[in-house]
């Protein structure tokens, strides 16, 4: 049995979706005992209009026996052919959240990226409980294929033990889009003795709050894979107030590095974080001000967070992910 992933044209900055397939492609390819084949082969373009229906295209020349059309470029699949067992993992659906319903472009992004393709798919995957249920809920295609497998956590993120700085920390902030809340988490950090450690891009707004509050942050961006498991295991703790996601990486990342985490109170953060992170109000900047305040001054706190985080990053782990995906392989075969 053959699978071809095809993944998205790679850019700086955003590489989750590609980091998670490539893993599984190298185990599958590293386990001959399993009978699998794999091939990654990513789209040649950026979406725009006219790049859309060259994906497609190229899609439709490069198909196997087994497509697995591995996220955001959800319209890919239109290119594969019926004869074909084809898979398709949605992550979100926070594209859908950026528009009212009656914009034009809300249509056009349920349409192309989520109807067509999941009545074109034979099963869809999804990363949560929580994608899961805004399917069902808004996408009227393909309800019945649905199945969650959660992502796992990369093993270049191994435990790292670190003295925590009790005094001026260094907080961990990754992300620049809007949901990530980094506003929120600029406004709690207010006053507290610590150093912001942001891998993203700074709006003109926010870098007019840094300084004028005088808060000490380091900014970096479009670091790689190593780079950015290097910052982790130079944080004393990782912030992680999203106002939405899909699964919740980081937590888990954290986790497995060794790292107290504070996150959103919210569904799939608080499913994913168990009790291996403090859960917050992300739209309460005194509740995440004060939840960093007490892993600051409660050792025994620390302590609990990042050992109840090594036993939960267990059930993320890519053997158990693989064997998940093999079954929705074997059951469409």
């Amino acid at each position: 049995m053959k699978i071809r992933y095809f993944i998205r044209k790679r850019t700086t900055g955003y590489f989750s979706i590609e980091e998670i397939f490539s893993s599984i492609c190298r185990h599958l390819k590293g386990s001959p005992d399993l009978g699998l084949d794999c091939e990654l082969d990513e789209v040649p373009f950026h979406f725009s209009p006219m790049n859309f229906f060259r994906n497609i295209f190229y899609v439709r020349r490069r198909q196997g026996e087994i497509n697995h059309i591995t996220g955001d470029i959800h319209y890919a699949i239109l290119g594969c052919s019926r004869k074909n067992l084809n898979v398709l993992t949605i992550h979100d659906c926070v594209i859908l959240t950026k528009y009212r319903r009656w914009d034009i472009r809300y249509w056009i992004f349920r349409i192309l990226w989520y109807e067509w393709p999941m009545a074109k798919a034979d099963i869809v995957t999804v990363i949560s409980e929580k994608t899961k249920n805004e399917l069902v809920k808004g996408i009227w295609s393909g309800r019945k294929k649905i199945r969650v497998v959660n992502n796992f956590v990369d093993p270049v993120f191994t435990y790292t033990p670190r003295k925590f700085k009790e005094t001026k920390p260094v907080f961990l902030f990754i992300g620049s889009t809007p949901n990530k809340n980094l506003d929120k988490v600029l406004e709690a950090i207010a006053g507290v003795d610590c150093k912001l450690d942001i891998v993203g891009k700074l709006s003109a707004s926010q870098q007019v709050f840094i300084e004028n509050n005088k808060l000490d942050v380091s900014v970096s961006y479009g670091l790689s894979r190593a780079e950015i498991v290097e910052k982790y295991i130079q944080s004393d703790l990782v912030l992680f107030p999203s106002l939405y996601e899909g699964f919740g990486m980081l937590i888990v990342e954290a986790n497995a590095v060794g790292r107290p985490v504070v996150t959103s109170d919210i569904s799939p953060l608080r499913e994913v974080a168990a009790d291996a992170a403090i859960l917050v109000d992300p739209y309460d900047a005194g509740a995440i001000r004060d939840a960093v305040l007490k892993i600051i001054r409660d050792e025994t706190l620390r302590e609990r967070l990042i050992a109840n985080g090594r036993i939960n990053v267990k059930r993320f782990q890519i053997e158990t992910i693989i064997k998940n995906y093999i079954r929705i392989y074997e059951c469409v075969e």
